[in-house]
């Protein structure tokens, strides 16, 4: 009875939470800044740990971070490999870290990283750190396990599964879940167009898809300061200067009759995307990485496509010529009967171009494999 009496009580002080948010940089400051404020400096030893589906999300949270709290805040130490972090972690206090939990578990059993002060873990989406593969899952489990009982439990999320949930029942007790407004039935769907870029490419592929659009007028809407700073040296470089220019930056509002609005990270919230509809743009862009569309389909509510740039879809139509030409010259040339032999089975159940769509894609795979190696 005793024992479960002091459960509850450090239950109690744990605050286990469960945020729903959107799979945006954006989002940082809503799960992680109450855990960096309780970080008490004079300790020296690691008191937030951030478990992430991989290391480039670690480096993007830690600069995400270095955003919000300036070079003096605490510093999210990001780890890139286990074996290059275990050398820079030698010596010095590391007061938050981020990283794998391949990686974590990995500082941990070599006694590189000690987790027995940590006060608040947080898991980073962890819908993408469940959706990994079995080791993943076994890794996260064995770091979950080196945590003391009474450290705070967050778990982020950009929607709720099945695994999630199974996940959060097991390692959060008395969870409280908190969640961006879910979007209503009658809230009028906004059609997005996105532009897929890297984590580092977002200031390359706006010049870009300015040189494509060259709008009459547009807003680029930035979530940070440094954002905005990068943004306003992309569109200087441009030649957009000044009040007057045709193409301004912001950090929400948007000019009525605007063109074209583009999002220069992901939307933060439904308020953001609906002010830019309500302002009566043609087009609204968003530049993303791969895992935050879906964040992305979930705040618009109405099509989500993806916008291509002009070179690229140039490139790609050459590419996919010169390749029909290959091949017609194949054909003209006459199949070796041992070819047809075959694939001629695969008729039977597959549609002819289907099998040759199937047999693209493995020279594809083969070439791209064979460039790799030379």
């Amino acid at each position: 009875m005793e024992s479960e009496e002091r459960e509850d009580r450090g239950a109690g002080r744990s605050q286990n939470v469960v945020h729903t948010l959107p799979r945006s940089m954006a989002s940082v400051p809503g799960f992680l800044t109450g855990p960096l404020e309780r970080v008490d400096p004079s300790a020296g030893s690691t008191q937030v740990l951030v478990l992430t589906s991989d290391a480039e999300n670690a480096v993007a949270l830690a600069e995400a971070v270095l955003r919000m709290a300036g070079p003096a805040g605490v510093e999210l130490f990001p780890v890139t490999t286990a074996r290059r972090a275990a050398r820079l972690m030698t010596g010095r206090p590391v007061l938050a870290v981020a990283g794998s939990p391949r990686d974590i578990r990995e500082l941990v059993q070599g006694s590189h990283l000690k987790l027995h002060e940590v006060k608040t873990v947080v898991l980073a989406w962890a819908d993408e750190i469940l959706a990994g593969d079995a080791a993943d899952v076994e890794a996260l489990e064995s770091v979950m396990g080196e945590l003391p009982r009474d450290a705070a439990r967050v778990v982020v999320t950009s929607q709720s599964e099945g695994r999630v949930n199974a996940f959060a029942e097991r390692y959060l007790r008395r969870a409280r879940r908190e969640s961006e407004p879910v979007l209503s039935e009658d809230a009028a769907p906004i059609d997005v167009q996105y532009v897929m870029v890297s984590a580092f490419g977002r200031s390359a592929a706006l010049r870009r898809l300015l040189d494509d659009l060259d709008p009459p007028s547009a807003t680029v809407i930035v979530q940070s300061e440094e954002s905005e700073a990068e943004a306003g040296r992309a569109l200087r470089s441009l030649g957009y200067r000044g009040e007057m220019a045709q193409v301004q930056v912001s950090t929400g509002d948007v000019a009525e009759n605007t063109h074209a609005v583009i999002f220069f990270e992901p939307p933060s919230g439904r308020i953001q995307l609906a002010t830019a509809a309500d302002a009566g743009a043609v087009m609204v862009l968003a530049l993303t990485q791969p895992r935050e569309v879906a964040g992305l389909r979930s705040l618009a509510g109405g099509q989500v496509t993806p916008f291509t740039l002009r070179q690229a879809g140039t490139a790609a139509r050459e590419s996919e010529i010169a390749v029909r030409r290959e091949l017609a010259t194949l054909l003209e040339a006459g199949i070796p009967a041992r070819e047809v032999l075959a694939l001629e089975p695969l008729l039977e159940r597959y549609d002819g171009i289907e099998v040759a769509a199937a047999a693209l894609r493995l020279l594809e795979r083969e070439r791209t494999i064979r460039k790799g190696m030379e």
